[in-house]
């Protein structure tokens, strides 16, 4: 494991630290605990990290809630050994691919506008296996392009029944291309995404579609979705095709997962 993790902290330091020639400390950190601070309690955590050295410059006391870690004095090393182990190769790779979109992306400085998602389990401090969600937001960009700091949002998903993806995805925050399901297997961002027509992911789901979809995601079946909303099975069923149709999605674990990502449930 610890081998796994110095892969991983290598590949930090090769793309972002020895790029950054000095340490600059964020310098929003209040405005980002008080936006935090208006959201409901749930089970998430989420810090900010400086690319330059890989120092934590902050950690939510929610961390408590998954590891066996003092948030004013865990390090990113901490936080990695929670990852299960055969989960580690997969998170390399999604690494990669993250660092790579962001050297090919054309405007470092509207980085910013994105946000980075994919999936890993996590083995929390009572030996619980946990499916979490990673959002990662760029938060300053040096003079030179490079990525100084992220805000990396980690939220347990467990509850939704879901597989773990082995894709990443990259969704614009100001309605500018996004990429779903881009493939991690050989490290690398497929260059060819740039120039494909992007339609925005469920854009054109209607209000009953995402109940249902809602519905689907907490486990119920066609009929029990049915009497919750007092229509019929048969038009359930109905309301799965054209929304798989739709969003061409082959299944509805499937359809959960792009729905999970995009923040649509």
């Amino acid at each position: 494991m610890e081998r796994r993790i110095n892969n991983l902290i290598d590949l930090w330091k090769e793309g972002y630290s020895e790029r950054i020639k000095r340490h600059q400390p964020y310098q929003a950190m209040q405005q980002i605990k008080h936006i935090a601070s208006l959201f409901s309690p749930g089970d998430f955590f989420y810090f900010i990290l400086n690319m330059h050295d890989l120092d934590l410059e902050y950690v939510h006391p929610n961390v408590k809630n998954f590891m066996d870690v003092d948030p004013l004095r865990a390090t990113i090393r901490d936080l990695l050994g929670y990852i299960v182990p055969e989960d580690m190769e997969s998170v390399r790779k999604k690494e990669m691919v993250l660092q790579d979109f962001l050297e090919k992306f054309d405007d470092p400085y509207e980085l910013p506008f994105y946000k980075i998602l994919y999936m890993y389990r996590m083995k929390d401090r009572h030996d619980r296996y946990r499916t979490m969600l990673l959002q990662v937001n760029v938060l300053s960009v040096s003079d030179t392009g490079t990525i100084e700091h992220v805000l990396s949002v980690h939220t347990d998903i467990s509850y939704l029944g879901i597989a773990k993806s082995d894709h990443i995805f990259f969704v614009s925050l100001n309605g500018q291309k996004s990429y779903y399901n881009v493939d991690c297997e050989n490290g690398k961002f497929d260059e060819s995404l740039f120039d494909r027509p992007f339609n925005g992911f469920g854009s054109d789901l209607t209000k009953r579609e995402l109940e249902i979809i809602f519905y689907f995601s907490k486990g119920l079946g066609a009929k029990e979705i049915g009497e919750a909303l007092n229509i019929s099975e048969y038009t359930v069923r109905t309301h799965r095709k054209n929304i798989l149709k739709k969003t061409n999605q082959t299944n509805m674990a499937q359809l959960i997962s792009m729905c999970v990502m995009e923040g649509l449930i």
